[in-house]
């Protein structure tokens, strides 16, 4: 299968993420901002959504100007040929963001949620790896570390930084 016309994909593409960047940074910056609080104003809730939008908008805008600069042209998509490996790493990702968004995200304490997922995901990941060099024990003691510094880590930062509630 070969893509025709991608100058007109990426024009099309790039008007779309411009447009929730701006739509975005816009409304992020109606947030309230605590001012009559005395508030930090890394803290206000805003900040964060106003700068994701803020890169979401310029990279559309570098979309819109890649396909009128013209570069590109007819490339091959491999859309039908579609490995094994390939699906089973898509389908194990689906699972996992499900059993973490609906099962356990708000019914677990969110330390808990977030190093089971972690800890899972990193395993089950490297499991479906073909190339894999490391053994069990290795792999199992480096995703329960990289799970329990990570979900101390995200922990820290949405509730000191940006003053998030979270579950739990």
């Amino acid at each position: 299968m070969t893509r025709a016309r991608p100058l007109i994909t990426d024009l099309l593409g790039g008007l779309v993420v411009t447009a929730i960047g701006v739509a975005g940074f816009v409304e992020s910056w109606r947030m309230p901002r605590f001012a009559e609080r005395h508030a930090d104003p890394f803290t206000v809730p805003g900040l964060t959504p106003g700068l994701l939008c803020a890169v979401l908008t310029v990279l559309g805008v570098a979309l819109i100007f890649r396909a009128m600069a013209g570069r590109g042209g007819a490339v091959a998509i491999p859309i039908l040929e579609w490995p094994a490996g390939s699906a089973q790493r898509m389908i194990f990702t689906i699972a996992s963001v499900f059993l973490y968004g609906f099962v356990l995200f708000g019914n677990v304490p969110f330390l808990i949620a977030t190093g089971a997922f972690i800890f899972i995901f990193t395993i089950g990941a490297e499991l479906l790896n073909a190339d894999r060099k490391l053994g069990l024990l290795p792999l199992g003691v480096g995703a329960l570390v990289l799970a329990v510094v990570a979900a101390f880590a995200i922990r820290f930062i949405f509730v000191s930084v940006f003053l998030v509630r979270l579950p739990g």
